[in-house]
């Protein structure tokens, strides 16, 4: 998946075939608002935040897909900042001319859910409240989260609160000087989890990233501490 920004209220994200497989989604079910779906806006999205600063806190988003002769789809996501210009040119569903795709398929139905599932501005990013509910869903929690401290002191001042943990932690420091601790859900227990990012959201701020984010944290920030950071931190 790659993710380009075009200009403060706009990005572009290319999706593969192989993109696709991965999260066994198929191209026509992009139409159809699935759980699957939405889950994969809410990647892009959150990447596009942690890459390019593409912040979307209660601001509508329109989106345009266009299927590319290649087999990838290339999705252009725009904030809208007055709900009132949308206008159809955001919920169009560009086709490509390929001689081999019979136009009296099924492809017409897709198309119509298409146009009706990205003409609606998406709903705000959810609260951090949200993001951990939804973490939490299944046994095993789905997400790592990152939270971002102020100062040093307060990453020490929480990871002595949390010495309890026992699944991975990681410690970064941005380029605007900020502190970032990655919480993962690896050999954590489910409320173990729970507890430690309610202990991390008294003292920073906090969200869930994908994967995809996580890996981008660690190219483009400062190694504090690689593994086991709250731990190490809770004996300082």
């Amino acid at each position: 998946m790659k993710i380009e920004k075009l200009n403060d209220n706009q990005i572009r994200c290319t999706l593969t075939g192989e993109d696709l497989a991965k999260r066994n989604l198929r191209l026509s079910e992009l139409a159809y608002g699935s759980e699957k779906t939405q889950n994969l806006f809410r990647e892009m999205v959150k990447q596009a935040d942690y890459e390019y600063g593409f912040e979307t806190d209660n601001i509508p988003l329109v989106v345009e897909a266009i299927p590319t002769a290649s087999g990838n789809i290339v999705l252009i996501i725009t904030k809208i900042d007055d709900p009132e210009e949308l206008d159809t040119r955001f919920s169009r569903f560009s086709p490509y001319n390929n001689p081999e795709i019979d136009e009296d398929e099924d492809d017409e139905d897709a198309d119509e859910y298409i146009n009706s599932m990205f003409s609606k501005p998406e709903p705000a990013v959810p609260s951090f409240g949200e993001m951990l509910k939804e973490a939490l869903t299944d046994d095993v929690p789905k997400y790592s989260f990152s939270f971002t401290f102020t100062t040093l002191s307060a990453v020490v001042s929480f990871s002595r609160q949390a010495g309890f943990f026992k699944g991975n932690s990681s410690l970064f420091k941005t380029s605007s000087g900020e502190y970032q601790i990655i919480i993962s859900p690896e050999n954590s227990s489910k409320d173990e989890f729970k507890n430690v990012c309610l202990v991390a959201s008294e003292y920073g701020n906090g969200r869930s990233i994908p994967d995809s984010a996580r890996e981008f944290i660690r190219e483009h920030s400062d190694v504090i501490i690689a593994n086991d950071a709250i731990n190490k931190l809770a004996e300082v």
